[in-house]
């Protein structure tokens, strides 16, 4: 028994080590663009799970008295400390958030969840969230409305009747055309706006926008963002899906390949975007910088991290547990974001759970320092 089970510990400690190994990679992952080694970013993707296996076989490991390999563990967790913490926040909501504080909600909308054209205008829930949310400052993504109206789908005009206490707004169309449609990213608010241009970057169905607004007598450079979708069609989003069902060999290795056609573009796209918006981020002149939308990636990424640079993140200061954005097909990823400069603090960073579109909207409160 004494040699099965000695075998069994030289086991336990070799998957621990390439476990360990796994966690490390995916740490810091985020720093190697997917230009020099897409590899990584994969890692990245999957650092919750990485992360969670590690975690469970610490415990494990503490249960069975493996005293070296669990210190090991333990040394290793602390190392990826930064990682851990940006995933998994833990802050208790502040109850009295000062009074001088804006609210800023980031919402991709998803056309106002028409893409079906089955959501009534007049009983639009989206609509009616981001009116009752009543954040100062509001940035969509995927807004979508028809140009004339058909009884049915909401029109620009709709919406910004809807939206009428925000007396300045801005909707940018993206490069697609569509004759019946306005699509792009909008800000709403109400504080006025001083200036919009775009994020000078290619892509066809997403975009960037840089306003510049004047909040209490203050500049305030906002940059809303919706950067490139790994553009995965239904049925692969529903192969997905069934594949977490009813997990097998055959359907992992269809999906692996899927994922790796679409994802490793969409990687390398969103870098060069990242890089755009990283830039003018550093050129920025004004006191204060707000940069949210969807990012479509992930906590620890490329892109994030490349965007982020020197700026905070609402949900990591004062946000709580996972934060996932995403909510369809069992993608369960945070991937709409809130930065700003160190001279504003967050409040009570929180995500919305409205389901009418695909991504749940994400507020906080925002103090910019005097």
């Amino acid at each position: 028994m004494k040699p099965a089970k000695n075998l069994f510990r030289v086991i336990i400690c070799i998957l621990n080590v390439l476990a360990l190994a796994a966690l490390l990679i995916a740490a810091f992952s985020d720093f190697i663009s997917p230009f020099r080694a897409v590899i990584f970013s994969y890692f990245g993707l999957f650092f919750p799970f990485i992360f969670l296996f590690n975690l469970a076989l610490f415990f494990f490991l503490l249960f069975t008295k493996q005293w070296i390999s669990a210190g090991l563990s333990f040394v290793v967790f602390l190392i990826c400390t930064s990682a851990i913490h940006t995933y998994f926040p833990i802050h208790p909501k502040t109850k009295n958030v000062p009074d001088d504080c804006i609210k800023i909600l980031t919402y991709n909308v998803m056309r106002f969840g028409q893409q079906g054209g089955k959501s009534k205008k007049k009983s639009n829930k989206i609509l009616r969230y981001i009116r009752e949310n009543d954040a100062d400052i509001v940035c969509i993504q995927e807004f979508g409305a028809l140009r004339s109206d058909n009884g049915t789908r909401l029109t620009e005009k709709d919406i910004t009747v809807a939206l009428d206490k925000y007396p300045y707004h801005n909707i940018n169309e993206l490069k697609f055309p569509h004759p019946d449609e306005t699509f792009g990213v909008a800000v709403f608010s109400k504080y006025p706006v001083l200036s919009v241009k775009k994020v000078p970057y290619e892509s066809e169905y997403n975009g960037s926008i840089i306003c510049e607004l004047n909040v209490k007598g203050r500049k305030v450079t906002l940059i809303n963002n919706h950067l490139e979708s790994n553009k995965l069609s239904y049925e692969e989003r529903n192969n997905y899906y069934q594949m977490t069902q009813e997990p097998d060999s055959r359907s992992l290795d269809v999906f692996t390949k899927m994922m790796t056609k679409r994802l490793t573009p969409a990687y390398r796209l969103r870098a060069i975007q990242a890089q755009s918006i990283s830039k003018i981020i550093a050129e920025d002149t004004n006191p204060y910088i707000i940069v949210c939308g969807d990012f479509n990636d992930t906590p620890v990424s490329y892109a994030r991290r490349k965007i982020k640079g020197n700026l905070r993140d609402a949900f990591v200061d004062s946000g709580c547990g996972l934060g996932i954005t995403y909510n369809r097909y069992r993608f369960l990823f945070r991937i709409d974001y809130i930065l700003h400069s160190s001279n504003i603090k967050s409040y009570n960073c929180t995500v919305g759970k409205l389901r009418d579109s695909d991504h749940f909207p994400v507020w906080c409160y925002l103090e910019l320092s005097k």
